[in-house]
């Protein structure tokens, strides 16, 4: 009797003292832009440089985000695969978005305004990360924007 009582309570005292076992991700920058149209989706492939300060590797999971591109929402768009995060380590890992076309050609229209005043166009993404190691799941909050040069957004097409 004593030794499910006793399991219990490491568990709980475990549990409440989550901070121990897992840190946040910190997501810092986005490289190597590609933007490509297919069967009405738009797909935007970006390099994400992400540390994982965990003693554990972290998979990403299928996950839907907020895009704003200068400052005009395209909708949600969805992380179709699975990334795995290796641990202790500040990486580059390869992310693709697919969303709707419709909405991100009207926030091109709208974002010419920012080329020509020569201020570049912002990406943000914004949402929660699906994340997870084995069975226990965690949803990790994204907030990140991207300032496009004019030079930039000219080499996507």
């Amino acid at each position: 009797m004593k030794t499910p009582i006793l399991s219990l309570f490491l568990f709980f005292a475990t549990y409440a003292n989550a901070g121990f076992w897992y840190k946040d991700l910190e997501f810092f920058a986005m490289e190597n832009f590609s933007v490509e149209k297919k069967d009405g989706n738009f797909h935007i492939g970006f390099d994400y440089i992400i540390e994982n300060p965990n003693w554990y590797a972290i998979v990403i999971k299928p996950s839907m985000l907020r895009l704003e591109v200068a400052g005009t929402d395209c909708g949600l768009v969805k992380i179709e695969e699975k990334i795995r995060l290796k641990r202790k380590t500040k990486a580059s890992y390869p992310f693709v978005l697919k969303g709707d076309g419709s909405k991100f050609v009207k926030s091109a229209f709208s974002s010419i305004w920012s080329l020509m005043k020569g201020d570049g166009i912002d990406f943000t993404l914004k949402g929660k990360l699906k994340a997870g190691v084995a069975v226990f799941k965690m949803r990790w909050k994204m907030d990140y924007t991207y300032s496009m040069s004019f030079e930039e957004f000219l080499s996507l097409f």
